[in-house]
Order: structure tokens, then sequence, then C-alpha cells
């Protein structure tokens, strides 16, 4: 809507002087009841900066800028010449073909005789001669008042006339096509397309002939937005008191009356032409930028953001192209109509809205270097150079050296919250702008984190292109609940958690070496069995790493420790539910033999694997502490995690971890029928089952119930410490049990009878079982070491 507004006005006024609001389509008789018009529209709409207009005739009328003021220049072209004595000389053509033979009527030259009088001004007389003079004397000086002639500088610009101004295919696209080529339809639509411009040039006035311009006057208007320089009726932006027409002095009243037959008088000769006129410029329309691209592109168009010295602001110009249609119906362009824009408004706006927030928006372009375009910290965007090196501030704003420039955004620098943007611009740039998303930024000053958001704003059409990004920055609060710091509620359970598992493990480790000797102990292979829990106590001790902030390292080192000993002792677990499928699982008649330390070696592949895995991913795809900014609502949230930037790594662990506990499970299901006393098939598959159940809970609950990292932590501690725990004891336990029993005294009296065939039954009922189950012996082999081999 903010941009719509100045489209519509503009379009408003060309639809009225279609409809013959203005009796001469705008040109110089029409001066005062356009600034009437304008006059209503500038009130009405007090974020314009000026309304006004341009023709190809050289007239230009329009309110604005920061005063009640009008700016108006008479139709003509400037850089006529000036002779020596300070005379315009010019458009007297039309005197020298004016004479008349008396007797056939024919044209005669004017020849002035050898002999024949004339007149020559002495020190500048007061005698016009040519058209061109009422103009050349028209300046003032915007001090004292006092007449000054309107020379042009060299360099300065002016219009010159192609056969006499005639018109030609104006050099936009739609009025260049070639419409014979097309058929009768096409054709048609073609040739009601195209423009027709007045044919001049534009050039450069040089030292070697003194010419002059037509002035564009500034004057001070009155109530109704007309040139007025009555005392106590001049109007004032700003306030409804009334006052006086003054030059820049402050004391000497503008009282202009010039006479003469200007464009303005429609027709006649008055003296109101300058009447409140009190600044001089030279400046034509027809050499400005905005009227050149208008003219150019036969089309609508807004021009880019640009800075204006005096005020320090950032315009934008809209303009629109006007016609008049000859008799035969062609579409002449007559002119361009247009306004500025300021973006003060736009930033007063933002200001309003957002004083009483910590909230902060900055507008800018999207287009490097991303200039600034308006700011809810009241900020410019604009600062003042000098001309000959940008990088060096203006040390005197009223130096003819200096300019005005933009800034971009990531300079932006002019007050305190103007940190804010610049660094949340800075981020932003870093991620490439994304829209929607959320990314963080911290202040140099402000020891505040901020979450800001992008969203984009065009204009853009065949003749217009304005892309913007609006960024939205706004305090927010980082959320503790993804990590578990010592002292924390959390960190107690899990502390806990991890030491008790440690603590168990070794425990149980000291047990197999105290019992290594024992028969139960041996058949186990107390080693492997050894290596088996003590992986386990170091799965439970990496859960130690889950204790601290999310990182860079910290992330990285959770993500080797925890799933290199998961693997560690998971490959233990696989290769001994393997080995007992190998020997007695499956159906072949064959002598098979696997010692302890060949079991042993088997698990080292898998060991390798994962530790490749992880070196892996630890240069293409590492876990890494990421910031995450969350919304609900008005509710903005900060989280600072850790995360891969892939499902990758995720996705590489289901499959490789979770296919080892799938394949252990099989396994240990085809061995579920072996005798005790030679294997733990029973506990095997217990093992493999919990280890697998527990993980498919703890994956579910973490990812659907579980939204913080730290208690889907805790959770991974607690099924650590069960898992490890469980297993470890499955195997350990049996065979403190079955030694503890082989140390229990023999009974006496009439009950060892009964224990004795009792034991003797027992070796008989083993000694059936084994012919039955094919079992498996024990053997030594010439190295020494244990192995088991498959009865053939």
């Amino acid at each position: 809507v903010f941009m719509e507004t100045p489209t519509n006005i503009i379009f408003l006024i060309a639809r009225y002087r279609d409809n013959q609001g203005f009796s001469h389509d705008m040109h110089a008789p029409d001066r005062d009841a356009f600034f009437r018009f304008n006059d209503a529209l500038m009130e009405t709409y007090p974020e314009f900066q000026s309304i006004y207009y341009g023709l190809e005739d050289g007239m230009f009328a329009g309110h604005g800028f920061n005063n009640k003021i009008a700016n108006y220049r008479e139709p003509g072209h400037s850089g006529y010449s000036i002779d020596s004595n300070g005379i315009a000389e010019g458009d007297m053509q039309k005197h020298y073909t004016s004479c008349v033979n008396a007797t056939s009527g024919g044209p005669l030259p004017c020849n002035l005789a050898v002999g024949g009088k004339y007149t020559e001004c002495v020190n500048d007389c007061d005698k016009t001669e040519g058209d061109m003079q009422k103009h050349y004397t028209s300046c003032v000086n915007a001090t004292s008042g006092g007449p000054l002639p309107c020379d042009l500088a060299v360099g300065g610009k002016y219009t010159e006339c192609v056969n006499d101004c005639d018109i030609e295919k104006c050099a936009d696209q739609d009025s260049q096509r070639d419409c014979a080529a097309m058929g009768d339809l096409e054709r048609a639509a073609c040739e009601a397309s195209i423009k027709w411009c007045p044919s001049y040039t534009i050039k450069e006035a040089t030292d070697d002939m003194r010419r002059g311009y037509l002035v564009r006057s500034t004057y001070c208007i009155n109530s109704e937005g007309i040139p007025s320089q009555a005392p106590g009726e001049i109007a004032k932006k700003g306030t409804d008191e009334l006052g006086s027409c003054y030059f820049s002095d402050g004391v000497t009243l503008v009282d202009r009356k010039i006479e003469g037959d200007y464009a303005v008088c429609g027709g006649g000769v008055c003296n109101n032409t300058f009447e409140g006129a009190y600044i001089s410029r030279d400046y034509d329309p027809r050499w400005r930028e905005w009227y050149i691209t208008t003219k150019a592109l036969q089309k609508p168009n807004w021009s880019p953001p640009y800075p204006f010295f005096s005020s320090q602001e950032i315009r934008i110009t809209f303009s629109l192209p006007i016609y008049n249609m000859l008799d035969d119906g062609r579409d002449v362009f007559d002119g361009v109509l247009a306004v500025d824009y300021t973006f003060t408004d736009l930033s007063n706006f933002l200001r309003t809205n957002y004083q009483n927030s910590s909230t902060v928006v900055a507008i800018f372009e999207q287009e490097a270097p991303h200039y600034i375009v308006a700011t809810s910290t009241g900020s410019t965007g604009v600062k003042l150079v000098l001309k000959n090196d940008e990088e060096v501030p203006c040390p005197d704003p009223s130096s003819s050296d200096c300019k005005a420039a933009r800034v971009p955004a990531a300079e932006l620098a002019e007050n305190e919250m103007d940190t804010v943007i610049r660094n949340a611009f800075l981020r932003q740039q870093a991620e490439q702008f994304p829209q929607a998303r959320l990314i963080s930024s911290r202040s140099d000053n402000v020891d505040t984190l901020f979450a800001s958001q992008m969203k984009s704003f065009s204009i853009f059409d065949q003749s217009s292109k304005l892309e913007w990004q609006i960024m939205i920055t706004t305090p927010v609060e980082t959320e503790d609940a993804d990590t578990i710091v010592v002292g924390d509620s959390l960190s107690g359970v899990l502390i806990a958690t991890a030491s008790l598992g440690v603590v168990v493990c070794a425990v149980l480790v000291g047990l197999l070496i105290k019992n290594r000797a024992e028969r139960p102990v041996i058949t186990s292979d107390w080693r492997f069995l050894g290596a088996f829990v003590v992986s386990c106590s170091l799965l439970n001790l990496s859960c130690f790493a889950f204790l601290g902030p999310n990182t860079d390292e910290l992330c990285l080192l959770r993500m080797w420790l925890v799933h290199f000993f998961f693997v560690l002792a998971l490959s233990l677990l696989f290769v001994k539910t393997y080995r007992m499928y190998t020997l007695v699982g499956s159906n072949t008649f064959r002598r098979v033999t696997m010692s302890h330390a060949r079991t042993a070696r088997l698990a080292i592949p898998f060991v390798l694997l994962q530790t490749l895995i992880l070196l892996i991913f630890t240069f293409v795809d590492p876990s890494k502490s990421t910031e995450l900014i969350e919304s609900s609502g008005s509710d903005i949230t900060h989280r600072l995690i850790c995360s891969h930037k892939t499902p990758a790594f995720f996705i590489v662990m289901i499959v490789y971890e979770g296919g080892l506990i799938l394949v252990g499970c099989v396994l240990a299901f085809k061995t579920r029928n072996l005798e005790s006393e030679f294997n733990e098939s029973k506990e095997i598959i217990l093992s493999m089952y919990d280890t697998a159940v527990i993980s498919t809970i703890l994956l579910v609950v973490a990812n659907a119930a579980v939204v913080y990292q730290g208690q889907k932590r805790l959770l991974f501690s607690l099924g650590i410490f069960w898992t490890s725990c469980f297993a470890s004891c499955m195997f350990v336990l049996p065979r403190m049990m079955k030694v503890q029993k082989q140390r229990s005294p023999p009974s006496t009296g009439r009950y060892a009878m009964t224990a004795g065939i009792s034991e003797a039954a027992q070796r008989e009922h083993d000694a059936s079982a084994s012919s039955r189950m094919a079992p498996v012996r024990e053997s030594s082999t010439e190295n020494g070491e244990n192995e088991q081999t498959e009865n053939p």
C-alpha cells in the first residue's frame, strides 16, 4: 500500500488531464490551475516530497521538497546565443522574412540598405532584441534579489531541434517494431502501440560561444498553492500561519513584476510570470534522468532510490509518460508526470510502530551492496562524503566538494541499535538471505542474542525493477534444555547412572579375573568375556561426554565415543553369537574349529569399519554445534544443538549398528537349544533381544516424544546403562553361580547316597544329551590356546 499510493496519484492526474480538466493540456497557460490541483494533493499526502511534470517543449512545473514552494520553467530551448553586448540573438528570422513586395505581394528579405539607420543599445539598455532576451534577464540573486544574467556555464546542457523538432518514432521497443511485415490484425495492434517523439538532441555548451538558459524559478506560494509575493499571504510548511516571501537574507521582500509575453500569459502580456520567484536555476527536464528514462521506455517506471543532499533523505521517483493525439490518430509523446517519494515517512512508520519494542526492522536493497532503504532506528541511510573520495566523510556540509551517498547495510552505524541491524545483516548475508528462516546474531555492544527473519518485496515489470529485503530482528532467549550441565537436575541422574554402569561392569570384570581358574569361567573364556564387559564399562564411561555445552569439540567427541564403544561391545557379542552358530547352528557334517583368539580377531573388522565410518563423517559431515531458531506464535526460542548437515550419518548408523543387532538376534535364535555347560546361547539371545528392544524404544521415544537434546542424552545414558549391565550380568553371573555351586561342601548322611545317585544320573543324562546334540568339547591346540570343535 505504501508503494501503491504515489502511482495512484500520478494516474489520477493523468486521467484528469485526459478528461480535459486542464484547458491547455497542462501547457504553460495551465500553470496556476495545475498548482491549485497539485497543492490539494500535497496537503492530502504530505509524504510526497514533490509532484511535478516536464514537457517536450521544455516546460516544468511542480510543488515540493521540504518547504511549501513551487517550481516553474517557461517552455523553450536553452543554449541561445548571446552577443558581445549581452543581448540574446535569436528568433529574429521571423522579422527578416516579414517584408512584402508592395506591387506583387511576394515576400522580400528585410535587408537594411547601405546608409540605413538602426539603433544600438549603450550600456545594456532595457530594450529587448529578440524573444530570448526576456529569458536571459529573468534570473535573480537569491540573497539580495538583484537581477542576474542567465549565462549558461561551459559544459551546461541544452537542447537543439533536429528538423525543426519534427516528430519521429520513439526509441522504445514497441515503437521500433516493423509493423509492415505483420498480418492485418497484428499490424493494426502494432501501429496503435507506436509512439511518436519530437526530434532534438542534447548538447553541452562550449567556451567558443556565450549562451543563455531558460531559468527554472522557485516561488513562494499562497494557501491555494499559487505563486505569490503578497505580504501576509505566504503559506509555510507545517503550520497554518501565513507569512511573507523573502530572499535568503531573510530581510529583503520578494517583489518581482516582470512584464512580457511569456507562455504562461496564454498569448498576451502579463507581469506575474516571476511573481514570488526568489531562486533561479538552470534546469531543463528534458536532460534529467527521470525524464530521459521515461521517454526511452514509454512506460510507467520507478527510479532506483537515490540520496538527497540537502535533507539527507532517500527518495524514489515514479514517472508516467503523457501524450497528445494528432488528428490522424498518432500518439505524440508530450512529457512526463512524476512524483518524488521520500522514505522518511516509511522510517517514521517503522520507528513509531517499534519505538516501545525491542524489535528492530530494516529494509535494504536485494542487489549488492544492499543499500539501506528505511529502518526503525531512525537512521536515514545517507551520509555526506567528498565527491572525489567517498571513503572520506564530508568535513563541511556546506561545501560544494561534498555529495550525498547511500549507506550499505553492512556499514550502517548512525546510532547504537544500528549495530543490531548490521550484525543481523552480516549473518543473513552469510546464509544467503534465506526466506522465512530465523537466523541468530549478536550485537557488538548489546549483550543480547537476536533472531532475524527475511521477507522479500518487489515491484517488477518490463520497465521497473525494485527488489528489497525486509529484515525483522528481535531478541531471543537461549533454551537450556539442550545441554546437561553439572549442577542441573538432569546431571545428577546422568552421573549416577553412568557411574553405576562403570562400577557394575568393573565388579563383574573383577569377579572374572578372580575366578579365572574355575571350570565354569574357563569354558566361557574369561579373557574374551572380560573384554566384552570392559567395553560395556567404557560405553558407560562415554556417557560422561554428554555433560557440558554443545561446542564443536564436544559434539564431535560424543559422536566418536558413544558409537565407537557401542560397536566395540556389540561386535564382541555378535562374533560370540556367530561362533556358536558356526559350531552347532549349521547342518553341515564336518569338523569345525574356532578358537577364542580367532573369534576375537573376527571382531576387529567391525571395529575398523566403524572407525572408518567415523573418520569419513569427521571430515565430510561432522557433528557440529548448530544454532536453531524456532518460533511458535509470537514466541521465538534459540537452541544450540549438536547436528549434522544431512541425515546421512543417522541413516548409516541405523543400517550398520541396527544390522549387527538384527543379524545377531537371528543367529542367537538358531542356537537357542544348546546346553548351557558349553555355551551361553540363552544369555546371548536375551542380550541381543534386550539390546534390540531397548534401542528401538529409545529411537522411537527420542525422535517422536522428546524435543530437547539434554533429555535425549539422559534417555540414551539410561538405555546404555541397562543394556550393557544386563548383557554383562547375563554372561557373568550364571558362571559365578556355577562356581559358587561347585565350591559348596558335599552333603552327608542319608542324603549323601541320594546326592551320589543324582550326580551319577546327571552324568548319564549329560552323556546321553551329548551323543544326541553332538556336544562341543575342549581340546588343546599346539600353541596352548583353548578351542572348541564340533564332533563329527
